[in-house]
């Protein structure tokens, strides 16, 4: 109960914060969800309004989330009193690069089951992928509020087989993806504020690595230098950890200078396979930050530029390093508008303002 009334407080902190924020994604969005796009057409656009398209991976990968799609439509429309046949469709969509029509299939559950935090939680996500980070945070938010009263830690599908093994619950990613969607758009104090509440959930050294990871970055530049030399001051480097969360350590040991950049990452390895990409991300967005914080400039600059090359748009490493490299342009971002699903219709290009 104590956890719960801090994360309470700490909404009623930034209840300025929520009443700015508009209310246009509570509106049922009018597509179907057989809405389909051209491999050529963009499946979501960048902070900066650059087309985003089918990120590269392996043939029977591709056919494989298709197919999955396929056939969670059809789970869908068999069960559509159900709402986890709603989630897994969406979940089938946002594999699929299909973000808006994941988007609209979240949407329409919330309607219809509208105390399952869930919902909240995985539109967020989508929201935060299509770069209507605004958006996001609202959905977080409302998320956290109803997850106050969820009895299933994991949630209605469970988590991914990796987050699953690695101890992942529903609380600990919603309040993860809201503090790191604050540190895309550069608010660093907030996300501060929910890098710690993610703590509270934070039950094992994964859960640890996963956090610190983003969290030393936002302390070093909001003014918690201390805060974030104690992450590092504390780290074990022998903790016990998992395969699929060791990259975050070895992040980590490099930020504390116990393992080279040129031990730590290849820069110049270009990842074919999203397998290899999840990987390479996290640490080439590490390198990034350090530059950044030995006031390298330039460097930062190449590990950033190359991160947004790969193409792996769907990811949180590449999301925040849009955010950077807006930053470093001395840009502001300004959300997206929607893909029409009914015509297919491509987003319109907004350019951040100078």
């Amino acid at each position: 109960m104590k956890k719960y009334n801090s994360i309470v407080l700490l909404f009623a902190s930034l209840i300025i914060i929520s009443s700015c924020k508009n209310d246009k994604t509570q509106k049922e969005i009018s597509s179907t969800p057989d809405s389909e796009l051209k491999e050529t057409e963009a499946l979501a656009v960048t902070m900066e309004g650059e087309k985003l398209l089918y990120w590269k991976d392996h043939d029977t990968v591709w056919a494989a989330r298709k197919k999955k799609v396929d056939d969670m439509r059809i789970a869908y429309l068999s069960k559509i009193e159900d709402p986890k046949s709603y989630l897994n469709f969406a979940k089938a969509y946002s594999e699929a690069g299909k973000i808006e029509n994941a988007i609209d299939i979240l949407t329409k559950g919330m309607n219809k089951f509208p105390d399952v935090p869930d919902f909240y939680l995985y539109r967020g996500e989508n929201l935060l992928r299509s770069r209507q980070i605004t958006e996001s945070i609202d959905d977080f938010w409302k998320a956290g509020q109803k997850m106050e009263k969820a009895t299933l830690a994991t949630g209605l599908t469970g988590m991914p087989v990796e987050d699953s093994i690695a101890g992942m619950t529903l609380s600990y990613r919603n309040y993860l993806l809201m503090a790191i969607a604050f540190h895309c758009n550069q608010d660093y104090s907030s996300a501060d504020k929910f890098f710690e509440v993610c703590g509270d959930f934070s039950t094992n050294s994964d859960l640890w690595a996963r956090s610190y990871y983003w969290q030393y970055s936002c302390y070093s530049r909001s003014g918690r230098t201390q805060d974030a030399q104690d992450i590092l001051k504390n780290l074990s480097e022998n903790m016990q950890i998992l395969p699929s969360s060791k990259h975050y350590l070895d992040a980590l040991k490099y930020y504390k200078g116990s393992i080279s950049e040129s031990n730590l990452v290849d820069i110049n390895f270009k990842p074919t396979n999203s397998e290899e990409a999840n990987i390479w991300l996290v640490k080439m967005y590490a390198v990034g930050v350090k530059n950044l914080l030995d006031n390298k400039k330039d460097k930062a600059l190449i590990a950033f530029t190359k991160i947004k090359e790969s193409g792996y748009w769907n990811t949180l490493p590449y999301i925040a390093a849009e955010g950077e490299l807006l930053k470093l342009g001395g840009k502001k971002y300004v959300s997206p508008e929607k893909i029409d699903l009914d015509n297919s219709a491509k987003k319109k290009e907004i350019k951040p303002q100078g």
